[in-house]
């Protein structure tokens, strides 16, 4: 018998509607406790739907770490034989699915698995277990996969580790973790600063009649995007990505810097800048943070107020001329203050890890500064005496300024500009778990023309879109966000409306994409990527570009 919504009592429809919830809760867990197993985790299907052996139904954080793939991408879809090394590691595999069958359920080999991501492939201990009902069907199989040690050619047996390779694979394990949690916490960095940045922006152009209230919105809204950058660069530096040094212009980042560091403080900051000051070969956000991180010691050495003096200049150092960097153009920056200064045994110490002579320090602000210092062949010194001052000077390799200055467009004045808002016309889906993000975009585009729908998981989001194309109102972009908690994620989400609809527009939105894997989305159906946190401006440009390309 067929029992219709219609005749389940409204008690009864509850109780189904808690326990979906319950499920959905208890599956949501389920999948954080699986990223927490260091070991990675798979679940595959019982038959090979295609060339490629079973394909992946689950896999944890681990899995896609090995594998070299965005931990909130996961494996789900890719075939067994993909992620083998070569044509024997495939056979290996496959025929140990057939062996862990017909040995009762489990069965353990080794083979190659392949990295995505470019790092050198790895031999893992694979454990199978064949999972049966009760009526002996085989529903799946269940793979824990993890690093072997070396293995000898000639006997296939392993070899014991000698402690260097020990330490070396501890290291490594420490490094893939510490990367991994660091993603993470960008990524929730990321979506944390998403409201206040599409909040932001839109207040920075509504207040340009009100001068005085602008250039303080103006001056927040610069922090941010630094702010911004950085995390870009932690999830960039976590995969692996290391960034070319560029050119920046050391003159606008002083004055940008200044003005943010030294807000609210009562503390005059004077700047002097040399003529035809060269540009250090940097990187502009990283350099920055140095000289706020020296601004706010200054500050934080005069409580009572006073002057500090900021100076850039150019150098040149002939052979021999220094002890520790080698001969060439450079640019000198110095921070000065007069403030208590620092004692002669705390300034030998003064670049030590978790050193610190403040309550509420942690020690690790200047250390920072000079490993980046020092990872752009330059250097940090450092004079101080009691009661008279401190002066920091901060030296980096320079080259003369471009010839067209207004080409530094991550430096200029124009760059610290919110995004211009973009009028238009067209529906959008919205499919974001943050509610307060999901909110302010909704606000944004609804008040630049657009109709706006809103949903916070990717069942809905296949529902509403189903439901507006069959009545001739399908959404014209879709805006994804790729984590989204419990059930699909937001590639799951997007296959699914692609299978429905080919020609759908959808646009990725996530913490933790940068420029290096917005091609990856591209060749999976995606039109567009809108890395957190967005501005305004870039929000309505990006859906405006969308809806325009699609009515040519």
């Amino acid at each position: 018998m067929t029992i219709s919504q219609d005749t389940l009592r409204p008690e009864t429809l509850a109780d189904l509607e808690s326990s979906l919830d319950q499920m959905k809760t208890a599956n949501y867990f389920l999948r954080v406790a699986l990223d927490q197993v260091p070991e990675a985790v798979l679940m595959i299907e019982a038959e090979a739907t295609g060339g490629t052996g079973p394909k992946v139904i689950f896999s944890n954080a681990a899995a896609a770490i090995l594998v070299g793939v965005e931990p909130d991408k996961g494996l789900r879809g890719m075939g067994l034989t993909d992620l083998a090394m070569g044509d024997l590691d495939a056979r290996t595999l496959l025929q140990s699915l057939n062996l862990a069958v017909e040995n009762g359920g489990m069965h353990e080999c080794e083979c190659r698995v392949q990295n995505f991501y470019g790092h050198e492939p790895q031999r893992c201990r694979w454990r199978i277990r064949a999972v049966f009902n009760g009526m002996r069907k085989l529903l799946n199989y269940t793979l824990l996969v993890s690093p072997v040690s070396v293995i000898s050619a000639a006997s296939a047996k392993t070899v014991p580790l000698i402690a260097d390779d020990l330490d070396t694979q501890a290291k490594q394990l420490k490094q893939d973790n510490l990367a991994a949690l660091a993603q993470g916490i960008a990524h929730d960095v990321n979506n944390l600063l998403g409201p206040v940045t599409v909040r932001l922006s839109d207040l920075v152009q509504k207040s340009s009649n009100k001068p005085a209230l602008h250039e303080e919105l103006q001056l927040i809204f610069v922090g941010l995007k630094r702010a911004r950058q950085f995390t870009s660069q932690v999830v960039s530096a976590c995969k692996a990505r290391p960034h070319d040094k560029q050119p920046v212009d050391l003159g606008s980042i002083i004055d940008d810097t200044v003005k943010f560091a030294s807000a609210g403080s009562n503390v005059h900051v004077h700047v002097r800048l040399g003529e035809h000051l060269r540009w250090p070969v940097a990187d502009g956000v990283k350099v920055s943070q140095v000289l706020q991180n020296l601004i706010l010691n200054g500050i934080q050495a005069m409580p009572q107020g006073g002057y500090m003096d900021i100076e850039a200049k150019n150098i040149d150092l002939a052979l021999g001329q220094d002890a520790v960097l080698k001969p060439g153009p450079y640019v000198r920056l110095s921070v000065r203050d007069r403030g208590c200064g620092i004692s002669p045994e705390n300034l030998q110490r003064l670049f030590r890890e978790t050193f610190t002579t403040k309550t509420d320090g942690n020690g690790i602000g200047l250390t920072t500064c000079k490993r980046f210092i020092k990872s752009n062949d330059g250097d940090i010194r450092v004079t101080s005496r009691l009661n008279v001052g401190t002066e920091f000077s901060v030296l980096l390799p320079a080259v003369a300024p471009p010839a067209k200055e207004l080409n530094a467009v991550s430096n200029s004045n124009a760059s610290s500009a919110p995004v211009p808002l973009k009028h238009g016309a067209g529906r959008v889906l919205i499919v974001d778990d943050e509610d307060d993000l999901r909110k302010v975009a909704h606000m944004i585009l609804k008040r630049c023309g657009y109709e706006v729908v809103e949903c916070d998981n990717g069942q809905d989001a296949v529902k509403i879109y189903q439901s507006l194309a069959r009545t001739g109102t399908a959404p014209d972009v879709v805006l994804m966000d790729l984590t989204l908690r419990g059930g699909m994620n937001g590639g799951e989400t997007a296959q699914e409306i692609l299978r429905f609809d080919p020609d759908a527009r959808l646009v990725a939105t996530s913490g933790s994409v940068n420029e290096d894997v917005q091609m990856t989305f591209l060749e999976k159906g995606f039109v567009g990527v809108l890395p957190k946190p967005y501005e305004a401006g870039e929000l309505t440009q990006i859906v405006h570009r969308v809806i325009t390309m699609m009515r040519r």
